[in-house]
């Protein structure tokens, strides 16, 4: 997490820091990244950089917290269109996340976002994505399920469903924003998602 310190700071300041950040990871792989190139570029000093982050590792991991509450937001804003039909809105998720890489990125930060994955496809710290919707999406998005058409009793139960359906479909959502042709994982992803339906629908 990034210090107090970086939070104090000017927001223009910040986001400067944060968009030489994302322009770093998004050239070269996590392992390539430099904090000097960063550094550099963002115009402030390498003791000033340990005094707003840990390390390179502190630094991407907040980047990535950020890209997961735009995730969250999305799917929120999704659930409430489909008036709390969970897979409704999964199969609308699929079809979101492909506009935003077909309109070219327009969107803030979706362009430098999708370069970072195709540079870190399967590296632990791109995982970190995966791993941090356990913790926090969970939480957002359960008050606005209509719970009433799940075979899902109980908060432990539906925790382990939405889990579930998390861990199957994430790394189809990610590959489906990196295919060059999307339809093949989409059909798998349509496949999978029916599947969890026949599981966990009523």
């Amino acid at each position: 997490m990034p210090t107090e310190t970086f939070f104090r700071l000017p927001a223009a300041k910040r986001e400067t820091l944060l968009r030489c950040a994302r322009q770093e990871f998004a050239r070269v792989p996590y392992p390539d990244a430099s904090i000097n190139r960063i550094i550099h570029a963002a115009g402030i000093p390498r003791g000033s950089f340990y005094m707003y982050f840990e390390d390179k590792s502190d630094l991407f991991h907040h980047l990535v917290d950020q890209f997961v509450d735009a995730f969250i937001q999305t799917v929120c804003r999704l659930l409430v269109e489909a008036q709390g039909d969970l897979f409704l809105t999964f199969q609308r998720l699929f079809d979101h996340l492909r506009a935003r890489c077909d309109d070219h990125c327009r969107e803030s930060h979706a362009e430098e976002i999708i370069a970072i994955l195709r540079k870190n496809v399967g590296m632990p710290h791109t995982m970190a994505m995966a791993q941090s919707y356990g913790q926090r999406v969970f939480p957002r998005i359960i008050p606005h399920l209509d719970r009433s058409v799940l075979a899902l009793e109980g908060d432990a139960a539906l925790t382990d469903g939405l889990r579930i359906l998390f861990s199957v479909t994430f790394p189809l959502l990610c590959e489906g924003v990196l295919a060059e042709d999307p339809e093949p994982v989409r059909t798998q992803y349509q496949s999978y998602l029916t599947i969890l339906k026949r599981g966990m629908l009523r």
